[in-house]
C-alpha cells in the first residue's frame, strides 16, 4: 500500500478528525468550525480524496 493510501485510509482520517475535535482546532482558511467537520467531511469525503490523489499523480 502506498503511503498516500495509508494517509487517506478511513481509519487514519477518522483518527485525524477525532484529534482535531479533541484539540478544539481553530477554523482554517475556509472558516469552517470544528463542529461542522463531521458533516462536511461525510458529504465531501470522496471528492476530497479524489482531489488529493489527483494532485499526487500530477506531482508524483
Amino acid at each position: 500500500m502506498k503511503l498516500i493510501e495509508q494517509i487517506l485510509s478511513q481509519s487514519n482520517l477518522k483518527e485525524a478528525i477525532h484529534r482535531v475535535k479533541i484539540n478544539k482546532g481553530a477554523p482554517g482558511v475556509d472558516k469552517r468550525m470544528v463542529e461542522e467537520l463531521d458533516s462536511y467531511f461525510r458529504k465531501h469525503q470522496a471528492e476530497i480524496k479524489y482531489a488529493i490523489m489527483k494532485m499526487m499523480d500530477i506531482n508524483g
